[in-house]
């Protein structure tokens, strides 16, 4: 999967401007994990959750969205953000873990939205919100039922922890593109975080920066990964460029082994921004439009295996986000974080 000599990833970074470069590079109270307990020991069954976690900073019915051929409204000033994650119960220490990381950050106006890819997920979601932590900073989560972006599910029940090349790792995947577009379709971009990531500094005023740079625009900024970008830690404007090729990464992801949604990401990407793909607009006209993307520095957004193999003590106290990639196996990543002490629980 090696980026190709002329592929357009690898000439944006010769061909974007130096300011652009520079603005993407030259940025660069502990919390117990025992409030979390009553969660892990004992999680709440799918028939016991009879209502659900209303949806915060949403519009308030979650079926009303923007229309994708309406052209979003953007405030260039002042871009709003969201991080969403994905989740199954099998998954559900991971995530705990990185919110864990999270709200040591105290990061204000950053909405946390969680899809929850099972009924179980959702019933320990609800319950961590109705626990009592006036004395703590809180992260604004929101957990976003199956019905938010498909039709419901009966008795989804509990999801294990899928192991890599699992079938029901595979459908796990299939359904990140769906759910990345139902928000920005109500015009917030989106950093999407797999659970699997710890964040060690506040990495939103870098993101920022990028993002409000006009020269050119980015509409997709990503983890280097092989020399190309991985999904696992990926931000996307809100936009209707950005729409359409999640669209199309969607269509190709679900024609070939979706665990390796990787390559059809980063094929889709090539063709994106090199020939460009066809937007549609409110009046209905089809106009085809070029995505830009670029990588995150990767000493402050590094994947596993540079965090965990490669750098040293030092340059690891420099790392933003860190991706506990690059490892096959649920247990073994979480030894990994804990021989590193990033394991909170």
């Amino acid at each position: 999967m090696n980026c190709r000599p002329n592929s357009p990833l690898k000439l944006l970074l010769a061909a974007v401007p130096v300011v652009a470069i520079a603005v993407a590079c030259i940025l660069h109270s502990s919390t117990s994990g025992s409030r979390y307990s009553s969660i892990l020991r004992d999680p709440p069954s799918a028939s016991q959750n009879h209502r659900r976690l209303r949806l915060v900073n949403l519009i308030k019915d979650p079926k009303t969205v923007i229309p994708r051929e309406t052209q979003l409204v953007q405030n260039a000033d002042t871009p709003q953000f969201g991080v969403l994650l994905t989740c199954s119960d099998g998954f559900f220490d991971l995530w705990l873990n990185w919110l864990i990381f999270f709200e040591r950050l105290k990061i204000p106006d950053l909405p946390v939205y969680l899809f929850a890819e099972d009924d179980v997920t959702h019933a320990r979601c609800v319950e961590l919100q109705d626990q009592s932590r006036e004395s703590e900073y809180r992260a604004d989560v929101t957990c976003l039922p199956w019905d938010f972006v498909f039709e419901k599910k009966e008795g989804s029940g509990s999801l294990k922890a899928f192991s890599y090349n699992q079938m029901g790792y595979k459908l796990m995947m299939t359904h990140r593109p769906t759910v990345v577009n139902r928000l920005l379709e109500m015009g917030r971009h989106i950093i999407f975080s797999d659970a699997d990531v710890v964040w060690l500094k506040n990495p939103l005023a870098h993101i920022q920066q990028v993002f409000m740079n006009n020269d050119p625009i980015v509409h997709i900024l990503g983890q280097f990964d092989k020399k190309r970008i991985c999904p696992g830690f990926t931000v996307y404007r809100a936009c209707p460029e950005v729409i359409k090729f999640i669209d199309m990464w969607q269509d190709d992801l679900s024609k070939g082994d979706p665990s390796k949604n990787q390559v059809p990401f980063n094929n889709v990407l090539d063709v994106a921004m090199s020939s460009g793909i066809p937007v549609p607009d409110h009046n209905g006209n089809t106009t085809v439009k070029k995505i830009t993307a670029a990588f995150l520095p990767n000493r402050l957004f590094p994947n596993g295996k540079l965090y965990f193999e490669e750098m040293t003590d030092a340059e690891r106290e420099g790392a933003m986000v860190v991706h506990n990639n690059w490892i096959i196996g649920y247990d073994e990543k979480i030894n990994r974080f804990k021989d590193f002490d990033l394991w909170a629980l």
